[in-house]
């Protein structure tokens, strides 16, 4: 790389580091992924006139969260209906004012977002110039309907972040500690691994991506980069357990927490896995349609919690579309709040889960979580 390429990196490198707020919360904060999600709601409180009349000067509780999710819902709702052909289509005749979205139960006034729309039409929710757009990812998650969604370089940075405060929160915390990025090519529909190391980069972790499904190539890695974590797909993880039982000793390699994610975890799988290596396994939840990673397990794995700020979850019936009530199962729905490309409101998920509304034992109090998930039978 020639010195004018290295300094432009460099200075880029300087900018995203101080664009990221997950780089200033530490273990001692509380949980990170709650306190980065306050520090991006102070951050919009502060910068808006009427978010500052009604929460600038209070501390903020669940009930005021919630608020807030609604004026973001109403902010997104007025943005769409100019700029996205889809939903300008899908609104028409029906005299939609954002003004008229005061609780979650006005909601139920806006049809759901199908999956079958994002993959037929995926540029029809394009409201950003395609000049605009950083990079693109496709996927077919588990209903084998290919889904392009397109991200902007300031998306990019937020996906980023929240990796960062979701790596911070299973309990990365200092430059010694190194992540084994395992995500097999062969299964990935877009690029785990790059996203991964480049949010350690910049948060100022290590990383480490092996791909190789031989058990050995993995210890060795693991030795040679004094791995401290590790993160792959749920199948992956436990394939790899299996192999790995008798070579190490549970705790021998140092190992302190193993995330799972893109695929779901029995209970049976994460004893294996933690039998094997000695450390808790927690479980990951993402869309590639929602930025890929949305919400992760604390230590008491119970429930993921939400990136708070950037989505407003309701839990639905399938069959009649009404939203059901915290810790009632249903059909998980999903508005990306903060998406300028291609945002999606009232976005079918084709999960099974429930909301927990209630604070968590590792001291969140006014984040989300939901339940474990569930496909649903379609």
């Amino acid at each position: 790389m020639s010195l004018p390429s290295k300094i432009n990196t460099s200075i880029r490198m300087s900018v995203a580091k101080r664009k990221l707020k997950s780089r200033n919360i530490g273990l001692q904060d509380g949980n990170p992924l709650e306190q980065w999600g306050l520090s991006k709601i102070k951050t919009d409180i502060k910068n808006n006139k009427e978010l500052k009349r009604s929460f600038g000067h209070k501390e903020l509780n669940r009930d005021d969260i919630k608020e807030y999710k609604l004026f973001k819902f109403r902010e997104l709702l007025a943005y769409v209906l100019k700029s996205s052909p889809y939903y300008q289509d899908l609104y028409a005749g029906m005299n939609i004012d954002p003004s008229d979205i005061r609780t979650y139960e006005d909601l139920e006034k806006l049809p759901l977002t199908e999956q079958e729309g994002l993959a037929e039409k995926p540029y029809h929710f394009l409201c950003v110039s395609r000049k605009d757009i950083a990079r693109e990812f496709t996927s077919s998650g588990t209903t084998n309907m290919l889904k392009r969604m397109a991200y902007t370089q300031g998306e990019l940075l937020e996906i980023v972040d929240s990796v960062i405060s979701g790596l911070k929160m299973a309990g990365m915390e200092t430059k010694d500690d190194t992540l084994q990025i395992m995500y097999p090519t062969i299964t990935a529909t877009w690029d785990p691994g790059l996203v991964l190391s480049k949010a350690c980069m910049l948060a100022g972790f290590n990383s480490v991506i092996e791909d190789s499904l031989d058990v050995h190539e993995q210890i060795k890695t693991m030795r040679e980069s004094g791995t401290t974590f590790i993160i792959g797909t749920s199948s992956f993880l436990y394939e790899l357990s299996k192999q790995a039982r008798g070579f190490v000793e549970p705790g021998e390699l140092g190992i302190r927490r193993i995330i799972c994610s893109s695929e779901p975890l029995t209970e049976a799988m994460r004893k294996e896995i933690e039998s094997v290596w000695g450390c808790k396994t927690l479980r990951q939840w993402g869309m590639t349609e929602l930025g890929l990673a949305n919400a992760i397990e604390c230590e008491h794995q119970d429930g993921f919690h939400l990136n708070n700020p950037d989505f407003l979850v309701e839990v639905i019936d399938p069959k009649t579309g009404k939203i059901l009530p915290p810790g009632e199962k249903g059909e998980l729905v999903v508005t990306t709040l903060r998406r300028k490309c291609m945002p999606l409101i009232r976005y079918r998920t084709r999960d099974i889960t429930s909301v927990i509304d209630e604070p968590c034992s590792c001291g969140a109090c006014v984040d989300q979580r939901i339940s474990g998930i569930e496909r649903m039978e379609l």
